[in-house]
């Protein structure tokens, strides 16, 4: 293995190894490239998967040596499992993509030409919702003159037409990730959490990819019993910390009111995800969400109706369109 690798593909994995060999498969599509090939590695981070992801990855090792896999010996938590990818990476950049995450066939090495022309702290990516895994394969050819965007600060990264809150978007510049600071972080958040907080003062150029490289969400597992909610309440204690990274008063209470806005419709969405509804989670909210009483009335109108009668409605609004 190179020391000289420019950009790692950070895969973590849990129980999912039918959807790991897509993306593993579309990457190594793009090794007929000999710079793509020399010029990156692939990071499989395994959460302890009870499944085949052992002697699935074995099989992509024995024939590229630019694969590496890591297994933990119990399942750690999706933060800690991204943080470990990272952290064994050895790329100049890092980029963390979900295991049922596909790359366009052709991004791969447009990336590596924009990376290798100056050092920059981010390069965030646009993403496709997943169409199917043919689309995806078909090699696309990017003019890089025509592909980055450059922006003048984080504030005006995250206020952009830029998707900034998936994981695969960033491919962030690893001595500066290594910086920040890992040992406290809002659960579910962690992957986005260190990357804002590197770019708040950052001198090194901030980019965005204009056309889409990356197809993302085959599978919403990641909402299991309505995670979103969490998030969400999680999100906003996480925005409040960036004060300290160099963000304005002005741009992280706009957030902040952001989040709160979303609270009904999350809800909504949760509870089609089979949310633990109980009083100690209304509770919750409500210590989060106090300052907005509408959006908490609105809440608790719906949050003790049985998420089977919120799931049914939403078939019968999508049947009826």
């Amino acid at each position: 293995m190179k020391d000289n690798i420019l950009l790692s593909i950070c895969i973590p994995t849990y129980n999912r190894a039918h959807y790991l060999k897509q993306c593993l498969d579309n990457i190594v599509l793009q090794f007929d490239n000999e710079t793509v090939k020399n010029s990156i590695e692939v990071v499989v981070s395994d959460n302890a998967s009870p499944d085949n992801t052992t002697e699935l990855v074995k099989t992509y090792q024995s024939r590229f040596n630019n694969i590496q896999y890591f297994r933990n010996h119990e399942n750690l938590g999706m933060d800690e499992n991204i943080i470990n990818s990272v952290v064994k990476a050895k790329g100049k950049y890092c980029w963390n993509i979900g295991d049922d995450d596909i790359i366009q066939n052709g991004a791969i090495e447009v990336i590596l030409a924009i990376l290798a022309k100056e050092e920059i702290a981010l390069l965030t990516v646009n993403i496709h919702s997943f169409i199917d895994i043919k689309q995806a394969s078909e090699k696309k050819h990017f003019k890089e003159d025509d592909c980055v965007e450059y922006m003048k600060s984080a504030e005006e990264l995250l206020l952009s037409k830029y998707d900034t809150g998936a994981l695969g978007v960033h491919i962030f510049n690893r001595k500066l990730w290594l910086t920040v600071d890992k040992k406290q972080y809002e659960k579910a958040w962690a992957c986005f959490e260190f990357i804002f907080k590197m770019i708040g003062r950052t001198s090194l150029p901030l980019l965005c990819l204009k056309p889409p490289v990356l197809f993302v969400g085959q599978d919403y597992r990641w909402n299991e019993g309505g995670t979103s909610l969490y998030l969400l309440t999680y999100g906003r204690r996480f925005m409040r910390k960036l004060k300290d990274y160099g963000y304005s008063k002005t741009f992280i209470d706009s957030r902040v009111d952001m989040f709160a806005k979303s609270l009904f419709r999350t809800t909504l969405s949760a509870k089609t995800y089979d949310f633990d509804c109980s009083v100690k989670n209304l509770w919750l909210l409500y210590k989060e969400f106090y300052r907005y009483p509408g959006q908490l009335f609105m809440t608790s109108l719906v949050f003790f109706i049985p998420n089977y009668f919120i799931k049914m409605a939403k078939k019968l609004k999508k049947s009826s369109i």
